[in-house]
């Protein structure tokens, strides 16, 4: 993942109330975290979503990444061979995701 650089989004689709969140990763490195409102559009790369059980699945380890990104219940928006390419780097900043205090689903 050392050479993978992106902007990730995660939400959660049944969950308006909560803000989508996103990751920028530069060089393997998570550099920057936050809400949409710290990112243009153009600057989000991937889009990933899925309803509240399909991502507490994720949380607890149950399906892997790369198992709920391929998933019928996750959506996903980006350029698909970039994803393929780098599923490390996908997985990894899920991971970084799930890692981050105060994230729950």
């Amino acid at each position: 993942m050392k050479n993978f650089s992106s902007i990730f989004k995660y939400s959660i689709s049944d969950r308006e109330d909560l803000a989508p969140i996103v990751i920028k990763v530069e060089k393997g490195v998570c550099t920057t975290f936050g809400t949409e409102e710290n990112f243009t559009p153009k600057e989000i790369e991937f889009d990933m979503w899925a309803d509240t059980a399909s991502w507490q699945r994720v949380f607890d380890k149950e399906i892997s990444v790369k198992k709920a990104m391929i998933s019928r219940g996750f959506g996903f928006k980006g350029p698909k061979l970039k994803a393929i390419a780098n599923m490390g780097g996908f997985e990894r900043s899920i991971e970084l995701m799930i890692e981050m205090d105060g994230i729950t689903v």
